[in-house]
């Protein structure tokens, strides 16, 4: 649970730390940058296979 936790504070802060250029603002920015999606896809990809765990326990 440790693990996880220290996983999830270091996340955000590599999310934050590339270049390019920041055409879209807001929500916007997050749904067409290839960067942040894989960002939310790896999240989902998480979530959904603690969630699988959890159910099969």
């Amino acid at each position: 649970m440790q693990r996880l936790v220290l996983v999830l504070i270091l996340l955000p802060s590599a999310a934050l730390a590339h270049p390019g250029d920041h055409h879209a603002t807001g929500l916007l920015h997050l749904l067409v940058e290839p960067d942040h999606l894989a960002m939310i896809a790896a999240a989902v990809a998480v979530l959904g296979y603690l969630v699988y765990r959890w159910a099969r326990s």
